[in-house]
């Protein structure tokens, strides 16, 4: 779909296969960055700032990938939790099967 976005001032017409809302959000989110990075950066060059803001998003792209891939300790605790559960019922079912087969015993 057709759509025109506005970048660090500058307006695009461009052919996204998103939904204009959601091309819209991928817009504000780079004209952000780029507002943010211009505003810091030594350079007001628009090549500059664009170049450190595709960077910026790498890293982010990057890092979120990276903690997704991390361990997570409530996950982890979780799953902990179930284990011991597990365990204390096979001790439990073990115990039941020997009850049973010591009253078959008499």
């Amino acid at each position: 779909m057709n759509q025109t976005i506005t970048l660090h001032g500058k307006e695009y017409r461009i052919r996204s296969p998103f939904e204009p809302e959601y091309t819209e959000k991928l817009a504000r989110y780079c004209d952000s960055l780029m507002k943010s990075i211009g505003d810091a950066s030594a350079s007001k060059d628009y090549l500059d700032v664009s170049v450190l803001t595709l960077l910026q998003v790498a890293h982010n792209y990057f890092r979120q990938l990276e903690l997704s891939k991390g361990p997570n300790p409530e996950v982890e605790a979780e799953i902990a939790r179930m284990i011991a559960m597990l365990d204390e019922a096979e001790k439990e079912a073990a115990a039941h099967r020997g009850e049973a087969r010591h009253a078959s015993d008499k």
